[in-house]
C-alpha cells in the first residue's frame, strides 16, 4: 500500500507519463489531481471522470486557462532537476493529452455510456468476449462516470457508488467501485464530506487509521454524516487498497499537521504523541518515515519548555517528584530537543543550592521520603541520560538518602522504638522488599537492622503471637521465610 504524502513535484515525478496507458495508472491519476485541482474538485469532480468523460474533457478544456496551467504545472515538476527543457515536456504533455480526448471521444462514441443502476449493474460488469481487461475497466468507469454525472457534491457520488458497489465486495470488478471512491476521498474536502469530523484531530488520526488498517468496527460509525457508515462497511468486507492508501495518506497528513491532537492536559497530549508513534509504527516502520518522525519530534520539543514544564508538573510538589517525572517523561518521549530540555531540567534541578533542603517535601512521612529516593534512583539508574549525567545524579540521591536516614535516624528508631519486635522488624521488611533503599551501602544497613530485630530475644515469641496451633505456626514462619527472600534480608 503507498500512503507515503507526497509533494506535488514529487507526485508528478512519479508519474512522468509517456504513453496514454500511464495516465490512467494510480500514479497518473493522482498526478492529474495535482496539476487539476484547482478546477477539478472545486467542480466534485475526479481524475478517472475526466480520462473518462468527453463532457469532462470538454469542460475543463473551455474553463479558461485550466487546461493550460495544468500542463504548464506538471510540466515544469517533472522536468525540475533535469536538463530536459520544460518547453519540450509540455510539447509531449499535449500531444497526449490530445490522444486521450480523441481516443475517449472514438471509444464513447462506439459505445455511448448508458447510466448504471442496481438492475442493469450485472450486464455493465459483464466480461464480454474478447475484451480485453483494461478495455472493459474503461467501460464500466465510463458508465459509472456517465451516473455520476448528475450528482450533487462529493457525498452524493459516494453514495451512489456505495449503494452500487455494497454487493461486489471481494469481486475483481470491485477494484473498479475502490478506485473510484479513493479519488473521491482524496481531497480533503471530499474526505470531510463523506467521513465527517471528529471533536479533535488525534481521533480523526486513530479513526483514519483504523480505517486503513481494517480494523475499524461499523458499529463504530457515527449517524451523521450517513455516508460514514457506508465506507465504514465497505471497508470490514473489501479489501479496497486504493481507499485505504488514502485514508492513511490523510492520516499521516494530520499527524504532521500544527494543531493540538487533543483537548485535555498537557501530560496526556504528550502521551498521546508518544502513543501514537507507536501505532503509526508497521512491522518497525513509522509512516511517513523521517518527516513524520520530524513532525511528532517537534510536538513534543513544544510541548516540553520552560512556558510548558510547570503545566507537566502540577502535582509533583518536590524537587525529588518533579525530577522523578523528568526521568519517566525522558524515557518515553524522543526527539533530540525534547530529550535534551528534559536532561537539562533534571540536572539543573538537582544541582541548586540546599538540595537536600527541597529534595523530599518535608511535610511528607519519613516512609514516603525515603522511598522517592529510592524510586529515583532506580529511575535514574535504568535511563537514557548521558552515561556520566546518569552516574552523577544517581551518586546524587544515594547520598541524600543516606543523609536523610542520618538526620532522621530511621532505622534506629524502628530497632529501639514502640510495638512489638515484630512490628518493627515488618516495616524495615515492607521498606526493603518496595525497594525503597538505594542498593549498596544503604540498604545494607537496612537488612542489618532487620536482622539485628531477628537476634532479639522477643522477635520469634512476638511473631507467633495468637498463633497456638503447630501448624499455623508453621505457616507464619514460611511466610516470614518468603518476606525475607523477597527483601533479600536472608
Amino acid at each position: 500500500m503507498d500512503d507515503e504524502p507526497r509533494s506535488d513535484v514529487d507526485a508528478a515525478k512519479a508519474a512522468v507519463c509517456e504513453a496514454v496507458s500511464d495516465f490512467y495508472t494510480p500514479a497518473g491519476r493522482q498526478a492529474v489531481g495535482r496539476a487539476a485541482g484547482g478546477f477539478l474538485y472545486p467542480q466534485y469532480l475526479t481524475p478517472l471522470e475526466v480520462l473518462h468523460s468527453v463532457d469532462r474533457q470538454r469542460q475543463l478544456a473551455n474553463a479558461g486557462t485550466n487546461a493550460m496551467q495544468a500542463v504548464q504545472k506538471a510540466a515544469s515538476w517533472q522536468v525540475r532537476g533535469t536538463s530536459v527543457p520544460v518547453s519540450e515536456r509540455i510539447r509531449r504533455l499535449w500531444e497526449l493529452t490530445d490522444a486521450i480526448q480523441s481516443g475517449t471521444a472514438a471509444r464513447l462514441e462506439a459505445e455511448p455510456p448508458q447510466p448504471v443502476t442496481l438492475a442493469t449493474l450485472p450486464d455493465t460488469l459483464a466480461r464480454r468476449a474478447g475484451e480485453a481487461d483494461a478495455d472493459r475497466r474503461f467501460r464500466i468507469i465510463a458508465a459509472l462516470t456517465h451516473t455520476l454525472a448528475d450528482r450533487q457534491g462529493w457525498a452524493a457520488k459516494f453514495a451512489t457508488l456505495a449503494e452500487l458497489g455494497s454487493g461486489l465486495a471481494g469481486l475483481e470488478a470491485f477494484n473498479v467501485f475502490d478506485s473510484m471512491i479513493a479519488e473521491i476521498l482524496r481531497p480533503a474536502a471530499g474526505l470531510e464530506a463523506v467521513l465527517g469530523r471528529m471533536d479533535t484531530i488525534g481521533e480523526d488520526v486513530l479513526r483514519l487509521l483504523d480505517l486503513s488498517d481494517g480494523t475499524a468496527k461499523p458499529e463504530s460509525a457515527p449517524a451523521s454524516p450517513p455516508t460514514a457508515r457506508a465506507l465504514f462497511d465497505l471497508l470490514a468486507v473489501a479489501a479496497m487498497p486504493e481507499t485505504r492508501a488514502v485514508l492513511s495518506e490523510h492520516a499521516i497528513l494530520l499527524a504532521r499537521s500544527n494543531e493540538k491532537f487533543t483537548r485535555k492536559p498537557l501530560s496526556e497530549e504528550i502521551t498521546f504523541i508518544v502513543d501514537l508513534r507507536k501505532r503509526m509504527t508497521r512491522d518497525g516502520t513509522l509512516r511517513g518515515g523521517a518527516d513524520t518522525l520530524e513532525a511528532l519530534s517537534r510536538r513534543l520539543a513544544r510541548a516540553l519548555s520552560d512556558q510548558t514544564i510547570d503545566m507537566i508538573m502540577v502535582g509533583a510538589n518536590s524537587v525529588g517528584e518533579r525530577v522523578l517525572r523528568a526521568v519517566q517523561l525522558h524515557g518515553t518521549v524522543f526527539g533530540e530537543e525534547a530529550l535534551r530540555y528534559l536532561e537539562t531540567y533534571a540536572t539543573e534541578l538537582m544541582g541548586q543550592p540546599k538540595l537536600e533542603t527541597v529534595i523530599v517535601a518535608e511535610g511528607d512521612s519519613l516512609r514516603h521520603r525515603v522511598k522517592l529516593l529510592g524510586k529515583l534512583h532506580l529511575a535514574i539508574a535504568k535511563s537514557e541520560f548521558p552515561a556520566k549525567t546518569k552516574e552523577r545524579l544517581a551518586t546524587q540521591v544515594e547520598r541524600l538518602q543516606s543523609d536523610l536516614m542520618d538526620r532522621t535516624r530511621l532505622l534506629e528508631k524502628l530497632e529501639s522504638g514502640t510495638g512489638s519486635t515484630s512490628d518493627r522488624l515488618m516495616k524495615v521488611i515492607d521498606l526493603c522488599r518496595e525497594g525503597a533503599f538505594v542498593d549498596g551501602p544503604n540498604a545494607d544497613r537496612a537488612r542489618k537492622a532487620a536482622r539485628d530485630l531477628m537476634k532479639r530475644n522477643d522477635f520469634l515469641e512476638s511473631y507467633l503471637a495468637g498463633a497456638d496451633q503447630k501448624g499455623e505456626r508453621a505457616n507464619r514462619l514460611k511466610d516470614l521465610q518468603k518476606l525475607l527472600a523477597e527483601a533479600r534480608i536472608v
